[in-house]
């Protein structure tokens, strides 16, 4: 149909220039009009490459910076970048006129323009075509160049898409010779019975054709091709010279055996024949895996087929990730004929082979070990390592042996995989009588309707209940069907003498009374109660159009229950629907994951589907139902801490975020306002739509918590990576769309239609507000983010924002503690492991910008042992200024060496702490440095990713944190290594530095810190602490600690340069910089300002407010006042009559603390988060927390220093802890 429609186009355009001609409309009938369609090019896939290809006419294109994927009109080009090119080769008969259509792709705003040249000279700019509307078509008239000419198309304007088709030129002169042959179809192979048809543009002209070197005959109708073939074609008419001839030659694709096949290079074009041993749809289109004589091959087709079946294919051989394929259009696929299908093979001793991929087998005796990803990991009978990787979800269980499991041989980078085709290839026992099956197996069905059961088990008998009860041989016996007149909850067992009876199967039967509505099928719960039901005719408008193959549709009659979702996703391949049809739908319900990782199947949420059978368009044109509103006045409230507290025992949308976004999944929401929490990434969006009164970072984020991740966060997806969006800014038009889930998150798609719009926050980058001191000494810690020396893979901007944050950001720190410096060519996998060339090109990027001359060391790691990007080789490293500081003498560690402490020295500089501990992660690398005579031990750390948590919004609540426990082991090493270099100097000066994959709060940082560091972090204010940005959650990931000597004399910095920000406004990496400065002269004691007396005997008022700062004050017994407010700081209390009044502490400056020196106080309310610490607390009768400060708590001690902690609003007594570890009251 595409291929019809295309054609089509072509002739509206033609009709189009044509009328638009008019001065030409006298040129003799021989001005001709050529087009290209793209329909000749064949590039896929979404990047921008450069290439070219043979076009309609004979005219070579090249092409920079063109995309596939998109088009106006069949097929088209789509460019990104300013400066990409279209380029004609040189094209005969000069040009007149000149038509094309263009289309803006995706929805970011920003100019979409060609530059026109012909023969290099600019003849026109088209207009900026604006995103959302439908295709522009661009004429330029009166060009008039006699001769060959080349044309170029040059994309201007900002970096956003804009896709070309239907480029229409006509010829200036009056022809001469009549136009060239075309063919239907390229030269080169086909398959055998293909049909060719010849044309010319001239008009009147006749065909005349050779075959394989014969006599020229006049063309009449199309060829069907049965054999290798070659024409001669040209064309003649009255008055003109005729047409040059042109040979197309054809070869036809033999039918070759499986093997013979898979012998042929990626790219060959084959033909073969095999009988379907197994069918699954995955990603749009089906796997068919097919086999002959013992030898299996997998098609990659739109069509459908079914085990058994015959079928023949022609396509295209590929590799995909190592399993070969042949990819082919559905009318490439035929089925000839049946049989039976495939019987299982056993594989042999020695495992799983080349030999093996693609044909069905059995394995005995398999003892699942592990699973993940996906995957089950095991070993056969022979010792064999199997990993087991269903196509949908299956119980199978770790530690159990099964003692047989059939599937198709897979292939993944080089793994093979056994790919079950159904619940039955899994058997534990195969002396156990096979499952009972019904047909129909569950789901809606009319009163008296009759259910068949059946078992694989030859002579087993079948018993059955329908009142609940679980059966046995002695329930009822099956003989001729199951009469179902009421709801009904089937089970059945299959029995056989000699055997293991069946599992029980159980079959749920609804009577279909009623029309079954979105809401029932969704119900107020995550997984739908109809799952594996057949519904029939749910109605409901389409409302969003993810592809072909998929739709979200929403009920026009909803009920009157706020926690049932009215929305739903629709599958149906090539339903050919659009916004505003109203739809009946039948089809079976399921749990479908829409998108994520290989583990979504055991983390991540699904979402609840219909896969359709049958789809009734009733209507066209319908509005669609008005949105949920989340923000702005109206919106409704989204849950601001809890994303599930009861492990899904409670359905409740009020309170659990992750319940209020299911009761909304699949349905029309509008996000009327709100912040970004965080810059777009992979085309998301995080939103706060209504901020609270707690704590936010000081770009206008959220933070994470130790018990809030925020669910507050609304994603927006707008499907566009190049979307500028960043922490701050604000939404100033709403986004609509529906809501989905996908990568562990639920999510609004809304890259349909007109994108949301953004206003600039104003927020800039940081510099450091630390000042260079000469005496001090400044330590930096900065992810770097994969850096190398390879400009393939890291930009020479990317180089020069570093350089630059370094010398203006970070003001030229001392030492640079550096994670993800990658070896010298970067993920260029060819066993280089020196960084020499990555650490010189920042050192000569640094000098380059005016910045001072550094030197580096680093422990060369071995190949791929330090994990990171395949073939990075990333490590940790150190810069620093041999002007300032020198690296203390020392022998270089190798990759396995490990650091000690000997008589009080390092016995490597630099060296690694315990190597082999840290297995397929990053190494710690310590380094020794000298400043000023002091010597100064910096440990650059990169401790173990995050990789293997569960996500915030998945089906495991509370999440598992599945890397952690590594980190503690790790962390506790380093801590290990502090208290050896401490046993034998106790006062060394010890700075351990880099990202440490965890937040200040989490049991990795306690293990690290220990008793013997001070993370610097936790001095920080709380909208200031955050290094990194996860969706829209701003975290702490990159930590600086000192040894507690250094920690009050040192000042510290996070300089917010990146996590904020994308790359267009500035960005550099993913993390942002820390920055220390270490003052090792003795502290002078800073004098207390005397306070001053305020006595509320003087005050004749009953409330009375105090805004002086440093004040002492006393209320004796008796006073009048009964409340006081006091906005300043450093203000302690006296007195008896304290227990007869309220005291507010509403704090104009953060940090502040009081004491109450241990009197009894009637009442303290704390107004405001500025309130730091109250002292002497022990006897407030009732404390109260208001305002900011009830998110953000308030630290309590008793008079003699120990913390105390709030018990029924009233603080109770110390625990002897001592001060500075007060105990948080919130």
């Amino acid at each position: 149909m595409q291929h019809v429609k295309k054609h089509f186009s072509v002739f509206v355009a033609l009709v189009m220039v044509l009328s638009l001609l008019t001065p030409f409309a006298s040129v003799s009938k021989a001005a001709e009009s050529f087009t290209e369609t793209f329909d000749n090019w064949t590039q896929g896939g979404t990047s921008y490459l450069d290439g070219s290809f043979e076009g309609n006419n004979g005219v070579t294109w090249d092409y920079t910076g063109g995309r596939a994927s998109t088009s106006i009109d069949g097929k088209g080009m789509m460019f990104r970048d300013s400066g990409s090119t279209l380029t004609s080769s040189e094209i005969d008969g000069g040009i007149s006129s000149l038509t094309f259509q263009t289309k803006a792709d995706f929805t970011s705003a920003g100019v979409r323009q060609f530059e026109v040249y012909i023969n290099d000279e600019l003849i026109g700019t088209t207009d900026d075509v604006a995103i959302g509307g439908d295709a522009v078509t661009f004429n330029y008239g009166d060009i008039d160049v006699e001769g060959p000419f080349t044309l170029v198309l040059k994309k201007v304007g900002s970096e956003r898409q804009l896709t070309v088709d239907n480029i229409t030129w006509t010829s200036y002169e009056d022809p001469t010779k009549v136009s060239a042959v075309q063919s239907s179809v390229p030269a080169g192979q086909v398959a055998e019975g293909t049909e060719v048809a010849f044309s010319t543009s001239t008009a009147d002209a006749e065909i005349f054709v050779s075959q394989n070197g014969g006599a020229y005959e006049a063309y009449t109708a199309p060829f069907t091709l049965t054999e290798d073939t070659t024409f001669d074609v040209y064309a003649t008419a009255d008055g003109l010279d005729d047409s040059d001839v042109r040979s197309y030659e054809y070869s036809i694709v033999t039918e070759d055996s499986i093997a013979d096949v898979r012998n042929q290079e990626p790219g060959s074009i084959v033909s073969t024949t095999g009988t379907v041993s197994a069918v699954f749809n995955q990603g749009g289109a089906n796997n068919i895996y097919i086999q002959n004589a013992g030898t299996g091959i997998v098609v990659r087709t739109a069509a459908d087929a079914a085990p058994g079946d015959i079928i023949s294919v022609y396509g295209e051989l590929q590799d995909y990730n190592g399993l070969a394929q042949i990819a082919a259009e559905a009318e490439d696929v035929v089925v000839t004929g049946q049989e039976e299908a495939p019987a299982p093979q056993p594989i042999p001793e020695t495992g799983l082979s080349e030999a093996l991929e693609g044909t069905l087998v059995s394995v005995a005796n398999v003892n699942i070990a592990s699973s993940g990803s996906g995957n089950y990991y095991g070993t056969d009978e022979f010792g064999n390592e199997i990993v087991i990787r269903p196509a949908t979800e299956m119980d199978i269980q770790t530690g159990r042996t099964y003692e047989v499991v059939n599937g198709v041989v897979g292939e993944f980078n080089g793994t093979y995989q056994i790919v079950p085709r159904s619940a039955d290839d899994i058997i534990f026992d195969t002396n156990q009588v096979r499952p009972v099956k019904a047909n129909p197996a569950g789901g809606f069905v009319e009163e008296g309707g009759t259910v068949e059961l059946s078992t694989e088990t030859e002579g087993a008998s079948i018993y059955y209940t329908t009142d609940g009860s679980e059966p046995t041989a002695d329930s009822t016996l099956y003989e001729d069907g199951v009469t179902i007149t009421e709801n009904t909850n089937l089970k059945a067992v299959a029995v056989k003498d000699g055997m293991t009876t069946s599992d029980v199967a159980e079959f749920t039967y609804v009577i279909q009374t009623d029309d079954i509505e979105i809401h029932d099928i969704q119900a107020a719960e995550h997984f739908s109660p109809y799952e594996g039901l057949t519904v029939p005719n749910v109605e409901g408008v389409v409302t969003y159009v993810v592809n072909s193959s998929s739709f979200y549709m929403q009920s026009l009659t909803p009920d009157e229950d706020s926690r049932t979702s009215e929305g739903i996703l629709v599958y149906q391949r090539n339903h050919g629907l659009t916004e505003g049809d109203h739809v009946e739908v039948s089809g079976t319900v399921l749990e479908y994951y829409v998108e994520g990782y290989g583990d979504r199947f055991d983390n991540d949420l699904p979402v609840t589907q219909i896969e359709s059978t049958n789809i009734n368009e009733l209507a066209e044109g319908l509005e669609l139902p008005e949105p949920i509103v989340i923000g702005g006045e109206n919106g409704i409230e989204v849950p601001t801490e809890v994303i599930d507290n009861d492990n899904f025992a409670q359905f409740d949308p009020e309170e659990d975020g992750i319940d209020f976004y299911e009761s909304i999944e699949g349905m029309r929401v509008e996000v009327a306002g709100g912040t970004a929490s965080g810059p777009q990434k992979y085309g998301e969006v995080a939103v706060i739509p209504n901020k609270g009164d707690e704590v936010y970072t000081q770009a206008g984020g959220a933070i994470v918590k130790p018990d809030d991740f925020n669910p507050e966060r609304v994603f927006i997806d707008v499907e566009d990576e190049d979307f500028v969006v960043k922490t701050g800014d604000e939404l100033s038009t709403s986004a609509i769309g529906v809501m989905s889930y996908g990568f562990g998150k639920y999510k609004v798609l809304a890259g349909e239609g007109q994108l949301p719009a953004f206003t600039d926050g104003g927020l800039e980058p940081d510099t450091t507000t630390i000042e260079h001191k000469e005496n001090e000494l400044t330590i930096a810690s900065y992810n770097i983010e994969n850096f190398s020396a390879n400009t393939s893979n890291t930009s020479d901007e990317k180089a020069q924002r570093l350089a630059d944050s370094f010398i203006n950001d970070l003001g030229s720190p001392d030492i640079i503690a550096l994670t993800e410096v990658q070896d010298s060519n970067g993920p260029t996998d060819d066993g280089t492991v020196s960084g020499e060339e990555s650490y010189q090109r920042l050192i000569n990027e640094i000098v380059a910008l005016g910045g001072p001359e550094y030197a580096y060391t680093e422990v060369i790691p071995e190949d791929k042992q330090d994990g990171g990007q395949p073939g990075g080789n990333i490590r940790n490293g150190f810069l620093y200024n041999p002007e300032r500081v020198q690296l203390t003498e020392g022998v270089q560690g190798g990759a396995n060496d490990a650091i000690e402490v000997v008589d009080g020295e390092l016995t490597l500089n630099p060296g690694r702490i315990a190597p082999s501990e840290f297995p397929n992660t990053r190494k710690p690398v310590v380094a020794e440095f000298e400043f000023n005579g002091e010597e100064v031990i910096v440990v650059g750390t990169h401790l173990n990713s995050k990789g293997g948590d569960q996500p915030l919004f998945g089906q495991n609540q509370p999440p598992f944190l599945g890397s952690e426990a590594e980190r503690i082991e790790l962390a506790g090493i380093i801590n290990d290594f502090v208290q050896e270099v401490q046993a034998d100097t106790p006062d060394a000066n010890i700075v351990v530095a880099g990202d440490m994959n965890d937040f200040e709060f989490s049991a990795p940082l306690e293990a690290l810190k220990g008793e013997e560091l001070t993370n610097l972090i936790d001095g920080v204010e709380k909208e200031d602490r955050y290094t990194y940005n996860y969706e829209g959650n701003a975290q702490v990931l990159d930590h600086i600690l000192v040894s507690n000597n250094l920690a009050e004399r040192t000042a510290f910095d996070i300089v917010h340069i990146n996590s904020d920000f994308m790359e267009v406004h500035g960005r550099a990496s993913d993390h942002d910089p820390l920055l220390a400065q270490i003052s090792f002269e003795a502290d002078v004691e800073e004098p207390q300002p005397e306070k001053k007396v305020i006595n509320l005997a003087d005050y004749k008022q009953k409330k009375v407010n105090i805004f002086e700062d440093d004040v002492h004050i006393v209320a004796e017994k008796g006073i009048k006042a009964d409340k006081i407010m006091v906005r300043g700081s450093n203000v302690s209390f006296e007195g008896e009559g304290l227990e007869d009044l309220e005291v507010t502490l509403h704090a104009k400056e953060a940090g502040s603390a009081y004491d109450f020196e241990g009197t009894e106080v009637k009442k303290v309310i704390v107004q405001h988060k500025n309130v730091e610490a109250i002292y002497g607390a022990e006897n407030i009768q009732k404390l109260e927390l208001r305002g900011s400060a009830k998110h953000a708590g308030v630290e309590l001690y008793d008079s003699e220093g120990n913390e105390i902690e709030l018990d029924d609003e009233k603080p109770g007594k110390g625990k002897g802890k001592g001060k500075g570890h007060g105990k948080k009251a919130s």
